[in-house]
């Protein structure tokens, strides 16, 4: 899709020679204008359709700073470039913030760093156009979670009965949200209470963490499918929207009285030792042994499992994986051993067949 540059510059040498240049070099659609009230009367402003201005700082009726917030107020998402000469430099830098300046050059400019300029100033635009429309999708899905939230609040009851239909409900809500992820919250649980058993937690608390772990990841609800299950890597935007179910999930569970002792898990799983993880960055001691239980299983099932970007790892691998965050102190290394005594007593695997 072509986007537009608008040149804004009262000689029409200059708005000529950058619209032939920017048209020929970026097969962009461009505009100029030599008068600054014609330029902000144009349809395209009035439309919200111009990606980028490039304006003279000199120039008749108004300078380039006064029309750029002009601009601003009409089209807040436009980037905008000002050419200005020596003398003009410092208003141009105490003005950035004030008209949201991307960037400035100084006359004479050198074309090439034009070009390299201008390109930057519509990536920036097309990134965050896209990221708007992620943030839309993304307040589509926290609607299906208040939705789903009413439903659950409606439903629920606090017989033992209905809280295992509901923990199973809410595993399948997981797992057909997200398709690469069959099995995984289930498996986790498993795992989790296992690791449990062997470093002698109570009774109540191993069944505390069992449904932890099958509901640990809720929280996709709330995560744009085409992030869940997208086959590339995410971009740094796409990985701060996925590390929010964490907390998305703490809010859909946090009502449910009966499953309030899975809530610290739940929401820290993804917590590191060293204060690497999300979403509050805790270390060491903040980190309860449940949740270090559960990052550790979710860990080795994530690895452990096909994903949208890769085949599943072998154990061997997947060992040394975590072995070198425990090295790195990230993870609780009495956890990852017992784990390790499950791998190689064959334990593990059965979970898999």
């Amino acid at each position: 899709m072509s986007r537009t540059i608008m040149i804004v510059d009262d000689e029409k040498m200059i708005t000529t020679t950058l619209s032939t240049m920017f048209k020929l070099m970026l097969k962009e659609n461009v505009i100029a204008y030599n008068d600054v009230e014609q330029a902000l009367a144009c349809e395209e402003l009035e439309n919200n359709r111009v990606d980028l201005i490039i304006s003279d700082f000199m120039m008749p009726k108004m300078n380039g700073l006064e029309f750029l917030k002009n601009v601003r107020e009409k089209c807040p998402d436009t980037v905008s470039i000002l050419l200005t000469g020596y003398a003009d430099k410092e208003n141009a830098i105490k003005s950035i913030n004030e008209v949201g300046l991307y960037y400035y050059l100084e006359k004479p400019w050198n074309n090439n760093d034009l070009i390299k300029v201008v390109k930057n100033g519509l990536e920036k635009k097309d990134l965050e156009d896209g990221l708007k429309v992620k943030y839309k999708e993304l307040e589509v899905s926290n609607r299906e979670v208040s939705r789903l939230y009413e439903l659950l609040k409606h439903d629920y009851n606090k017989e033992t009965e209905n809280t295992k239909n509901l923990i199973i409900t809410l595993a399948n809500v997981i797992e057909a949200k997200d398709k690469y992820t069959d099995g995984h919250t289930r498996r986790v649980g498993i795992i989790s209470r296992k690791i449990g058993e062997r470093l002698g937690l109570d009774e109540e608390k191993l069944n505390y963490l069992e449904i932890a772990g099958m509901i640990h990841d809720i929280g996709k609800v709330g995560v744009p499918e085409s992030i869940l299950n997208k086959p590339d890597k995410l971009t740094n935007e796409e990985y701060e929207i996925i590390k929010k179910h964490s907390e998305i999930g703490e809010t859909i569970i946090k009502p449910l009285g009966s499953l309030k002792e899975c809530l610290i898990p739940l929401k820290h799983h993804h917590e590191k030792l060293n204060g690497s993880g999300y979403p509050d960055g805790l270390k060491g001691e903040n980190i309860t042994i449940e949740t270090r239980i559960l990052g550790v299983a979710d860990i080795f099932d994530a690895l452990y499992s096909d994903r949208p970007y890769r085949q599943k790892l072998s154990l061997s691998s997947v060992k040394d994986i975590l072995a070198k965050d425990v090295s790195r102190g990230c993870l609780d290394e009495e956890v990852v051993n017992s784990l390790f005594e499950m791998i190689d007593s064959g334990d593990i695997q059965k979970i898999f067949e």
